[in-house]
């Protein structure tokens, strides 16, 4: 038996993935304010910075968890009432108010274990940003179309880890309370545009469930991405830069190391044709292997083969991406996509704490393991690959 629920239509199902965009753009753009501003407010309220990774590392535990707790919930929510929006909407505002109270805890008095639980607050409500949306977004899409709309949404991530860079730069010496407002609001407001979105597409329709198995399974398909995670962290966030370093000067990086996202975003935007045409698996693992040779590449001497290297890496790390939002939804059919798609993002908040962790122990700034992380990446995507191809092969 096949999905008898009726689809909503395309124009009005771009528009929510479209509108997700934005708010995975000012999502990011928020933590990556709070990345900047933490070791700060840390000091402001008497904790040491060099406490701020440890934090970062515990943010991304709490993240694991209560992604596939709010998808859990999201699944719930649409059995019983059919739409989410307003309780989105609500636990936006929420997190919204959290975030931005933070630069102003200092100044009220507030000591480390309000300032602390404050930013688990924040944390665990932006949960409700993610696998719940990407969930709804699941449930309307017919199975080919996952990608494809997940791709449009991603497009806001992309965008936003390519200027965090300049962000980094522009916040210099900047009062926090400014840019935390702004985008506070900012993402408030996009968050209520989830609500108009959300009655574009109507009331999602009860589905029969789906005899046909998922092409991999959610054992073969998440450990892989796991692994692939892995080796995106490392490579993007420990060794691009040391890499570029090697070739030009420091005041350089915030122009160069956007070229990896700016890859992603040509690729989520066009992974979902490839999707639909070839199958998520074999996208998926597609997009490793050319983003370990990709990575291969950046490891060859010039700039201009850094470049090109990271660019490709990050035409690969986008199909996989993308890709991996059809698997997901495909593992959860019909009943619990939020679920696994909750499931997706503790994974890849599981790889962010691994290369936390790697990062407070020492490991980039020790000669003798440099090889092993520089390497590492690009064996672990190949691998991923030609593992992924064997189960696409096995379930065509």
């Amino acid at each position: 038996m096949t999905d008898t629920g009726i689809r909503q239509p395309a124009s009005a199902l771009r528009g929510l993935a479209i509108t997700l965009g934005f708010v995975q753009f000012f999502l990011l753009a928020t933590w990556t304010l709070y990345a900047i501003f933490l070791p700060g407010l840390l000091e402001s309220v008497g904790v040491e910075k060099r406490w701020a990774g440890w934090v970062l590392l515990a943010d991304q535990a709490l993240f694991a968890c209560f992604d596939i707790a709010a998808g859990f919930a999201a699944d719930r929510a649409f059995r019983l009432y059919a739409r989410i929006g307003y309780v989105v909407m609500a636990v936006s505002a929420l997190s919204c108010l959290a975030f931005l109270l933070l630069p102003w805890l200092p100044g009220l008095g507030a000591g480390p274990w309000v300032f602390l639980s404050i930013t688990a607050l924040w944390v665990v409500s932006s949960s409700a940003l993610r696998s719940p949306l990407f969930g709804l977004l699941a449930r309307h899409a017919a199975k080919p179309a996952v990608p494809r709309l997940a791709g449009f949404a991603l497009v806001g991530l992309g965008v936003a880890a390519a200027v965090s860079p300049y962000l980094g730069t522009l916040m210099t010496g900047i009062d926090p309370r400014l840019p935390f407002a702004v985008s506070s609001l900012a993402l408030l407001l996009v968050a209520a545009g989830l609500v108009v979105a959300e009655r574009r597409v109507g009331p999602i329709a009860a589905v029969a469930r789906e005899s046909a198995p998922p092409t991999v399974s959610a054992w073969g398909f998440l450990p892989l991405l796991l692994l692939a995670a892995s080796a995106f962290q490392i490579a993007v966030f420990l060794n691009a830069g040391p890499r570029f370093l090697r070739e030009i000067d420091a005041a350089w990086l915030p122009w160069l190391l956007p070229v990896f996202w700016i890859g992603f975003s040509l690729a989520v935007f066009n992974a979902g044709v490839l999707s639909q045409r070839w199958g998520a698996a074999r996208v998926f693992a597609l997009g490793c292997l050319v983003g370990g040779a990709g990575l291969g590449l950046s490891g060859l001497p010039g700039i201009e083969a850094a470049i090109a290297g990271y660019a490709i890496a990050g035409l690969g790390w986008g199909s996989v991406l993308a890709s991996a939002f059809g698997l997901a939804a495909d593992c959860g059919r019909p009943g619990r996509v939020a679920t696994y798609t909750g499931i997706l993002f503790a994974t890849l908040a599981a790889a962010a704490f691994l290369r936390i962790g790697v990062n407070l122990a020492g490991w980039p700034k020790q000669a003798e393991l440099v090889p092993l992380l520089t390497w590492a990446p690009i064996t672990g995507w190949l691998l991923v690959g030609l593992l992924m191809l064997r189960l696409a092969r096995r379930n065509p």
